[in-house]
């Protein structure tokens, strides 16, 4: 990276404030003065609180096999910022990002963006300038408030809703699915994953107040069949009769249930569902973070689970797997409650080592000593923890998942060749 494209960078990280500012005005006035490129293409709008991603990914390599220019918009990013916004599975240049950061400095101080704003302008920009046909688009943190919803979107997905920020988007299931239910737009319609009934009472009478079309997926789509194979699932789901078989190339059931998330709302956007279709598209799928191999001997995995529920999900995901001996390498953001997680772990068959994360933001070994992890079990730094793992392990089949945060990946994918590099 050359040192002006450094500055640029610099700059828009700087951009990240204390606390978090969620204002939706402020991002439609920044908006206007781009000239809405938000309002340029069609947009499916994804929140929830796991599976958002994932769900996003695959609907968008699955509307690329079937021919449309498809722009996609995930949080958090990896490694760099670019992976936020690709059409295709091409990454935004850092050209582009710098171009137009200098282009709209002035909007951006004169209004105080932050950097999240900044990256969806730029995403938004981005797709508008690519022409694209469909534009997937993930929101950060929430929905109603959040910097995405500045759209109006043919489709608004919600996959699973559980208890995460709960010091921004409320105390209990029925407040954090109130913010999530923000997404929804008058005369679209929105998909409700699977979810406790408390979250379909929420999104149903949001739905009813808007006038928007509600569909409870596991009401419209049947999981028939899955079956396990390597580090990849057979799944057999029914949609208004029609039977689709596929590869999955994601792990757990709780995939499979975003799986169709994305088949409900192709089916609704007049789609012919062809299974040959969907699997390339599936294939040709990048997403990374979800029980992902790192390594093949010994298996190495990772995986971003960062809250209970997802937690919960990887741990079973890991029994299905014949996996339940796995070696767990965990390291945590501070600004999450790991107390909850913390007590899964306890209870888990296998070793668990933790660690800490390069960065201000990962939970420090005093943290961990005060909430009664043996110091035996902690590890100064990932490449440790590792260490520490192999020593653990038993034998050359034993797994070791690493989990906790998106910001293991930057450090932990240099430890392994089978890992991207950006």
């Amino acid at each position: 990276m050359n040192p002006d494209s450094k500055s640029v960078f610099e700059y828009i990280f700087g951009l990240t404030v204390p606390g978090v500012k969620l204002e939706l005005s402020r991002v439609e006035a920044f908006m206007d003065r781009l000239g809405n490129p938000h309002a340029a293409y069609p947009v499916i709008h994804i929140a929830g609180t796991n599976g958002k991603g994932s769900t996003a990914a695959m609907l968008a390599g699955i509307l690329r096999a079937y021919g449309k220019k498809t722009g996609l918009f995930t949080s958090p990013h990896l490694i760099t910022p670019n992976e936020r916004i690709r059409v295709g599975n091409t990454l935004v240049s850092d050209e582009f990002i710098v171009r137009k950061v200098e282009e709209w400095r002035v909007h951006i101080d004169e209004l105080g963006i932050t950097f999240f704003e900044v990256l969806t302008a730029l995403g938004m920009e981005y797709f508008r300038q690519h022409s694209v046909d469909y534009a997937v688009i993930e929101t950060g943190l929430g929905g109603r408030l959040d910097a995405t919803n500045v759209v109006n979107p043919i489709a608004s997905i919600i996959t699973s809703v559980s208890m995460d920020h709960e010091n921004i988007l409320g105390d209990n299931l029925s407040k954090i699915a109130g913010e999530k239910a923000g997404i929804i737009k008058s005369q679209r319609p929105i998909f409700l994953g699977k979810n406790p009934e408390v979250v379909r009472q929420v999104v149903e009478q949001k739905s009813q107040l808007v006038n928007a079309g509600y569909v409870y997926v596991p009401d419209k789509v049947k999981i028939e069949d899955i079956k396990t194979h390597g580090m990849s699932q057979h799944v057999r789901c029914t949609i208004a009769g029609q039977v689709i078989d596929v590869e999955l190339p994601l792990l757990g059931r709780h995939q499979v249930e975003n799986f169709t998330n994305v088949l409900a709302s192709l089916a609704d956007l007049g789609f012919n569902l062809d299974a040959s279709i969907i699997q390339k598209g599936l294939d040709d799928m990048i997403w990374q973070g979800r029980l992902q191999v790192l390594q093949k001997e010994p298996i190495v995995l990772y995986d971003v689970a960062h809250n209970p529920e997802g937690l919960t999900r990887l741990l079973d995901s890991l029994r299905e797997l014949g996996r339940a001996d796995s070696i767990i390498v965990a390291a945590f953001n501070a600004r999450k409650n790991i107390q909850p997680m913390l007590d899964l772990l306890s209870k888990w068959s296998g070793e668990v080592i933790f660690t800490i994360f390069s960065g201000h933001s990962a939970v420090g070994k005093e943290t961990l000593l005060h909430l009664g992890v043996n110091p035996k079990m902690i590890a100064i730094d990932l490449q440790s923890a590792y260490e520490r793992a192999l020593e653990l392990s038993l034998n050359d089949h034993q797994s070791i998942c690493f989990i906790g945060s998106h910001y293991l990946a930057e450090s932990l994918f240099p430890m392994f060749d089978n890992a991207p590099q950006n």
